[in-house]
């Protein structure tokens, strides 16, 4: 079975968190784009940006990376699945200063 590769997009998407000593709050997140119907975060099936759908249904839940918490938090996202049914997408999101994720990303860009 071939191994399915995300597509991960660095276009500037923010998540907001308030922390109240252990209670972490995610805000919805900032959209760069301003769900204008070209983005690539532009979900049909919702008819806004797909990023802060999901995080504002799911929370950190789609976060794959680790970083201290801050109140702004830029992310790269990535999506699979249906472009016209929300139901039926998913949505993961990495935190940028992820050190993990850093190191693939400038390995990429070292590639291309």
């Amino acid at each position: 079975m071939a191994t399915k590769e995300f597509l991960w997009n660095a276009d500037g998407h923010r998540i907001l968190l308030t922390v109240n000593k252990a209670v972490v709050d995610v805000s919805p997140s900032i959209c760069p784009h301003g769900a204008t119907e070209d983005a690539p975060c532009y979900h049909e099936g919702i008819n806004g940006c797909i990023v802060n759908h999901f995080v504002n249904v799911y929370g950190l839940e789609i976060n794959s990376g680790v970083v201290p918490a801050s109140a702004s938090i830029e992310i790269a996202w990535a999506m699979s699945g249906s472009r016209w049914d929300a139901d039926l997408a998913d949505v993961r999101i990495i935190p940028m200063e992820d050190p993990n994720f850093q190191e693939w990303l400038d390995s990429q860009k070292a590639d291309s």
